[in-house]
């Protein structure tokens, strides 16, 4: 009885301290995901020596911040641009527009440009969670560079425990894809020197 007891015991404390670990480093590493090997990752907010950390494991350029400015509050956005701007990486603090759905929009244009610079790879996306407004960025890159559909696009990226993407992020996606080559002729051959 004592044994048995003790195997018990044994085995909680370790299924614990796994749980820990795996709390851990969920929350450290959130929502990181290889969206094009070499080329794009994306991510929730970080923290600060994991932003570190992810620009020199992966040699990573510049950082795109999707985030509101402040959205995250003032000291946690000095922290990341000392941190980015510190491991020699360049960040872009360009808002999102969460509720647009025309890729026409003004604002949605000055992604196309981040996306259409080679000298921005490799490249992080993230925004606050790492999902709605990243998922919009990276189908624009789908669609745009790696002649992916809207479907494709959001058909290979992670869904971070969730059962799809909402339907903010598929309405862009489509819209995108119906009007990219009207809107952005060009666009699609500025990365061929990457490859």
């Amino acid at each position: 009885m004592f044994t048995r007891r003790r195997i018990w015991f044994w085995v909680l404390i370790i299924a614990a301290s796994a749980s820990v670990l795996l709390y851990r480093h969920h929350k450290r590493y959130k929502h990181l995901a290889v969206h094009d090997p070499n080329m794009v990752y994306r991510s929730a907010w970080l923290e600060p020596d994991v932003f570190r950390e992810l620009i020199e494991e992966h040699q990573i350029r510049t950082v795109l911040n999707l985030c509101e400015p402040d959205e995250l509050g003032a000291e946690r956005c000095i922290s990341q641009r000392n941190a980015v701007r510190g491991s020699g990486a360049r960040l872009i603090e360009m808002p999102m527009p969460a509720a647009t759905l025309d890729p026409a929009d003004p604002e949605i244009a000055k992604f196309v440009v981040v996306l259409s610079n080679p000298e921005n790879y490799p490249l992080l996306v993230h925004c606050q969670h790492g999902v709605t407004r990243t998922a919009k960025v990276l189908a624009m890159y789908d669609i745009l560079f790696r002649g992916m559909t809207a479907e494709q696009s959001i058909a290979v990226m992670p869904l971070f425990g969730r059962e799809t993407y909402p339907v903010s992020v598929r309405t862009f996606a489509h819209n995108f894809e119906d009007a990219h080559q009207r809107l952005y002729p060009h666009v699609a051959d500025k990365l061929k020197i990457l490859r």
